[in-house]
């Protein structure tokens, strides 16, 4: 590896301690956190505060992050293309796993499949490109109620149960348990249909889907990362397909700016 400049790595663990840092810093605090004396984290500051990547108020003496910093900031989330971070995900994950993976965004016809990565196995059907997910009996759609705009999600999942013929009694039902699944989907960040279900009702045995949100800088859900795979008895498969589909969306996500605590807390 080739050598660098030793001063602007310690200069960044600078950075990274005032931008890590919820409320503003004191000198005392910041030579703690960057594992500086006192006089050389001002010698840096100082440098720093003449760039504008710090600022420091001038009534408490603290310092926090400066103008020049949010502009780089604003500059990098602008210039980062959430969908082509996706896509590239899809294609990764596609790769580690040889299996189907899908990219699902939400619009006003619902769930909808914007990017696909085909693997080698055979897949039961074709998911096209702009076909839509089922919000009540798919991966896919559970994720967009789990984390989707519910003023949104919720109504366009009333009118699907409505055209399944549905009683009211069972409508009810159904929602009651969609609730509690999709509550249970926003702690393990995962939604699983194994079988594959379609939103007949109809099973499709030897197929299962993994799914897992994407979020963006403001911690919005952006889309869903579905992953269509073939069964077998070996359940360490399916553990390991769920650890990758998780660790993709994550992955997208944090590239998009989102805070991963935050949508893990």
């Amino acid at each position: 590896m080739a050598k660098g400049i030793q001063s602007i790595v310690l200069g960044f663990r600078l950075l990274q301690a005032i931008a890590e840092a919820k409320v503003p810093l004191s000198l005392k605090a910041i030579s703690a956190l960057s594992g500086m004396s006192p006089s050389k984290a001002r010698m840096y500051l100082i440098s720093f505060i003449e760039t504008g990547l710090i600022a420091q108020n001038s009534d408490s003496a603290l310092y926090t992050l400066g103008p020049y910093a949010l502009r780089l900031g604003t500059r990098a989330l602008q210039r980062m293309e959430l969908m082509s971070v996706a896509t590239e995900t899809i294609h990764a994950l596609r790769q580690r796993t040889n299996s189907l993976v899908l990219l699902c965004a939400w619009d006003a016809k619902g769930a909808l499949v914007v990017a696909r990565s085909e693997g080698s196995e055979p897949q039961p059907l074709q998911f096209h490109i702009g076909g839509t997910a089922s919000l009540a009996s798919t991966a896919t759609g559970h994720i967009f109620l789990a984390f989707g705009p519910g003023d949104q999600t919720w109504p366009h999942l009333n009118e699907e149960l409505a055209r399944l013929g549905l009683s009211r009694a069972e409508q009810k039902r159904r929602l009651r348990a969609l609730e509690a699944l999709a509550e249970n989907i926003r702690l393990r960040r995962l939604a699983e249909a194994d079988p594959m279900t379609y939103a007949s009702g109809v099973t499709l045995s030897g197929y299962a889907a993994i799914a897992a949100p994407v979020f963006d800088a403001t911690q919005r859900l952006r889309y869903a990362i579905t992953l269509v795979y073939q069964t077998d008895s070996d359940h360490r498969r399916k553990e390991e397909f769920a650890r990758l589909t998780l660790e993709a969306a994550d992955r997208a996500s944090h590239m998009a700016g989102a805070d991963m605590a935050r949508a893990i807390g």
